[in-house]
């Protein structure tokens, strides 16, 4: 016959399946959270990746203007101050151009990290304190959901007294109190 399993043997069960579970999410978390980050890298890359390209683009659609212009004007003989002012708008322009790509650039960078954070804090990572109580609560439960019932005196056998700077009053079982 086939011996009862003892409330210490559950207990002891039930912290380490705790215990396990317990790691098991944190990995998860952790494996998240760097999804996330690197996914947050990607798309960063892609903005930057378009915002060079757009800013390029513009730049080259200014210059052509600008060639065709100076052709036009070379032709027809009208190079003066009218002609100076047009290209000095044109460059003025692809300035603006840039100071565009680059401010547009900046908003989607902010809200790919800004949809990161949110991502980020919606993941459950247990702390430390987190996990030691949820490993002991599994071994309390288990302790007294196998008829151990809950201790009533703390049963210290090889307890060493604690130091501190502040004397207590309270007697513990098991300890010589002075």
């Amino acid at each position: 016959m086939c011996e009862p399993i003892s409330a210490t043997t559950m207990a002891y069960i039930a912290i380490a399946s705790s215990a396990v579970s317990v790691y098991a999410q944190s990995q998860t978390a952790k494996a998240q959270k760097n999804n996330i980050r690197v996914q947050q890298e990607n798309e960063r890359e892609e903005v930057h990746e378009k915002a060079e390209e757009e800013l390029g683009a513009r730049i080259r659609e200014s210059r052509e203007r600008r060639a065709r212009a100076r052709v036009a004007g070379g032709e027809s003989g009208a190079l003066g101050a009218s002609f100076a002012a047009s290209i000095n708008q044109s460059l003025q322009d692809q300035d603006m151009d840039a100071a565009l790509v680059s401010k547009q650039a900046a908003f989607a960078q902010r809200g790919i990290d800004d949809r990161a954070n949110t991502a980020l804090a919606g993941i459950r990572d247990p702390s430390a304190l987190e996990a030691g109580l949820q490993i002991a609560s599994a071994g309390a439960s288990a302790y007294a959901g196998a008829g151990g019932g809950a201790p009533s005196k703390l049963d210290v056998t090889d307890a060493m007294p604690i130091a501190s700077s502040t004397t207590s009053t309270l007697p513990v079982p098991g300890i010589a109190n002075a």
